[in-house]
């Protein structure tokens, strides 16, 4: 059985790995890492400044429908438009069109930047290991650190370093000064196997293995 959760750990984690790498790609493509919160829309939003930089033939009027089309298609089936660490990963790297007018719209012609498993995106967007639907891989780009919770609700708060003592890990607790872990880039996130955030099988793109394998590296 622990062989058997180790494999399945390191499934994951190799999965964050190449997501991390996909977003990597998609910095040096693009010019700066897609934003991981959203929920406006709008040309003036985070994401529409993004697109607007990245396709400025792309009219601004055009801009605040094109950021909603991805929501009318799959694999979004609907969903209420809103960018989020849950979904912004399938958000950006399902990539663009051909058409600098038109970067988003139609779905069909998007061209993917990462070689998702389609039928683990679920109807909101989020992308879950097998099976684990209730651990999706959380993307937080640098710029949101201090302010973005996890799925837009209080609980695990937002994307706090864990170090060695920490108490209250993934909680945004005002007394703590320590620096986040990829301070200059973003962190991916999953809960791991058990879908419970804090727990010791938590793993992410800043540690080598599970959360419990990391603070038991930090006693040697």
């Amino acid at each position: 059985m622990q062989s058997l959760t180790k494999a399945r750990n390191a499934a994951i984690k190799a999965e964050i790995d190449m997501l991390h790498m996909a977003i990597m790609n998609y910095k040096s493509e693009y010019g700066s890492f897609p934003p991981a919160l959203d929920t406006l829309a709008t040309s003036g939003s985070s994401a529409g400044k993004h697109l607007s930089r990245l396709f400025p033939r792309c009219p601004t009027a055009n801009l605040a429908a094109q950021l909603a089309a991805p929501f009318a298609a799959s694999p979004f089936s609907g969903f209420t438009p809103q960018i989020t660490g849950t979904n912004a990963l399938v958000y950006w790297l399902y990539g663009y069109t051909d058409d600098p007018t038109s970067p988003l719209s139609p779905a069909s012609d998007r061209k993917v930047l990462y070689d998702f498993d389609r039928a683990r995106i679920t109807s909101t967007g989020a992308y879950a290991p097998s099976q684990k639907p209730g651990s999706p891989y959380l993307y937080i780009n640098s710029s949101f650190y201090s302010s973005v919770p996890y799925a837009g609700g209080s609980s695990p708060g937002a994307f706090r370093e864990t170090y060695a003592g920490d108490a209250t890990p993934f909680v945004n607790v005002a007394s703590e000064t320590n620096e986040f872990f990829n301070k200059d880039s973003f962190q991916i996130l999953c809960a791991g196997r058990d879908e419970v955030f804090g727990s010791d099988d938590d793993l992410s793109n800043f540690w080598p293995g599970t959360r419990r394998e990391y603070l038991d590296s930090l006693k040697d």
